[in-house]
């Protein structure tokens, strides 16, 4: 008898999507399926675009669930959907505005093959303009820094429209209390595994266009940007204020996991939760050799924000 065909759940939060989600659901419905099959779960929060009309059109394909649901925003959105779904043995979060390679998942699903705790697979992303033409580079010049501590502190997270994770890390949330703090569904999955051991696999080959339009740029800086105005903004990151910050975030994480984290990483994440109001607390963090950005600069400004109590 031949091995059970495996099943995974691509998990989709939607709003006010119109201009590109049919690109994006033509781009899942072609991906490669050699030895598992999919189903895109898609929730709506509140459109009042076109969105829902056009995920109608492909609800007949027999791959699509669609969820019609109210203002939980994004981060509660995508881990609503992970809750509500037990029973997969992979998962995969969806944008709604960016463009899959055929074999994006494949790749995902092969990767996380080799291993049989809880694992995270992630890769880089295909930077391009809203018509699909590439600007020149991708996410990530170098390979992020997936240290516990990293990604503790620096939001060194594993891209959430990149990933794919299976059933051991997905199934701790799902049988778990959502925390009440974290920054995003992406920060969420990948502090989680980092935190009870698991493995974090990254792929340096992009696995997807990442649609850079007026709604998501997140953040980079423009070669033609002039000295004074990089000096502006790494100031501003420093001083400004976190709706989420990264204690509190350790804080809930630490709460409602605490008995699948091993003592080591307990007092990591301590250490975390106590440089909020600890000087002490954020020196042993700025001097920690495993907390490192991708570039120096990032790491001097993520330090600095550390030590002035703004993380």
């Amino acid at each position: 008898m031949g091995e059970m065909i495996k099943r995974l759940a691509i998990l989709m939060a939607t709003y006010n999507g119109e201009k590109y989600i049919k690109e994006q659901i033509e781009s899942i419905l072609n991906q490669d399926t050699e030895d598992f099959d999919f189903t895109l779960i898609i929730r709506d929060d509140g459109s009042t675009d076109n969105t829902k009309n056009i995920i109608r059109e492909y609800v007949d394909s027999g791959k699509i669930i669609f969820i019609e649901g109210q203002n939980k925003g994004a981060a509660r959105g995508f881990i609503s959907l992970l809750c509500d779904n037990p029973g997969y043995d992979y998962y995969a979060f969806s944008d709604q505005d960016d463009v899959w390679n055929h074999n994006k998942l494949q790749k995902g699903i092969w990767s996380l093959s080799k291993y049989t705790g809880p694992a995270l697979y992630c890769s880089n992303c295909e930077l391009v303009d809203s018509e699909l033409n590439s600007i020149g580079r991708n996410t990530h010049r170098k390979r992020p820094n997936y240290t516990l501590e990293s990604i503790l502190c620096l939001a060194s997270c594993a891209q959430g429209c990149t990933s794919v994770f299976n059933k051991e890390l997905a199934s701790i949330v799902q049988e778990n209390d959502v925390p009440d703090t974290f920054i995003m569904h992406d920060s969420l999955i990948t502090c989680l595994c980092a935190l009870i051991g698991g493995t974090i696999i990254y792929d340096e080959i992009p696995s997807m266009k990442y649609r850079m339009h007026d709604d998501n740029i997140f953040g980079m800086v423009s070669a033609k940007q002039n000295v004074l105005n990089v000096i502006k903004d790494r100031i501003s990151e420093i001083t400004k204020k976190r709706t989420i910050s990264m204690y509190d975030q350790a804080e809930c994480l630490l709460k409602v996991y605490k008995k699948y984290i091993d003592s080591n990483n307990q007092d990591i994440c301590r250490i975390v939760i106590d440089s909020k109001v600890s000087l002490k607390a954020r020196l042993k963090l700025i001097f920690n050799k495993n907390l490192q950005h991708t570039t120096l600069n990032k790491t001097i400004t993520k330090k600095l924000e550390i030590l002035f109590g703004n993380g």
